[in-house]
């Protein structure tokens, strides 16, 4: 299940996927704050969602976004959390991160489609962060780049349903743009303050994939890549073969 939302917002931080985190912490806690605390319980567990922002007409201006209007998209599996997020939206109309100021508009439940075939090709919403052992950003054309996309892919669907991969993905880079993100979270700003920044080395396109179909509409619909719950890895499925 998909939903969307859209806000109302002049100019936002270029750390912007925290605030969206914060937003939909927010909106969860404002639905059920019992199942805020069982979902946060375990601070460095990962969650069942991914999200892909989209900045309509941005302008960067230093450390801030200029924007005419930011749209989310949050994708999940598991139907209590999507119902949290969607009732915690609807429940307020204004929302505030750092002194930026958001206004909620329109909620709606986006498409999903279901796959039956053990051949798809994902078209990347947002990037791909794939890291090695030592945080290292791995390319696609990287000849162990398959292997780290199994590992991610096996432990996504492990922390979720309690198994991995049915069987072991093949992956087809088709093509692939690479980007350099800035971002920061609460530790790091901690650590080194506002003004710095983490670096994450991330890639947008099309891949082709075979798999278990059970594997591949999880993994469409939880997103692969390294920091999932931070606005990496969502997928839409541009083309089922067979």
């Amino acid at each position: 299940m998909r939903i969307i939302c859209s806000f109302e917002v002049k100019k936002i931080p270029l750390h912007y996927r925290m605030m969206i985190v914060s937003i939909l912490k927010e909106s969860i806690r404002a639905s059920s704050e019992e199942y805020y605390e069982r979902l946060y319980a375990q601070e460095n567990a990962t969650k069942p969602f991914v999200f892909s922002p989209f900045l309509k007409n941005f302008r960067f201006k230093g450390d801030e976004i200029e924007l005419d209007e930011l749209r989310v998209i949050i994708s999940s599996p598991d139907y209590e959390f999507l119902l949290h997020v969607y009732n915690g939206l609807q429940s307020k109309k204004r929302f505030e991160y750092k002194g930026y100021e958001l206004i909620r508009g329109k909620t709606v439940m986006g498409d999903e489609k279901k796959i039956t075939s053990s051949t798809v090709v994902f078209r990347t919403l947002s990037p791909l962060l794939v890291e090695d052992e030592n945080k290292s950003p791995i390319a696609p054309d990287d000849k162990n780049y398959e292997k780290h996309i199994n590992y991610l892919a096996d432990t996504i669907l492990y922390e979720y349903r309690g198994t991995g991969l049915c069987r072991p993905l093949t992956i087809r880079p088709i093509r692939f743009k690479k980007m350099v993100i800035k971002e920061s979270n609460h530790q790091f700003t901690e650590k080194y303050g506002e003004e710095q920044h983490l670096y994450f080395t991330a890639y947008h396109g099309l891949f082709k994939v075979s798999g278990d179909p059970a594997d591949l509409q999880l993994i469409y619909q939880l997103g692969l890549s390294k920091r999932r719950n931070q606005g990496f890895g969502m997928l839409e499925v541009e083309e089922v073969k067979g």
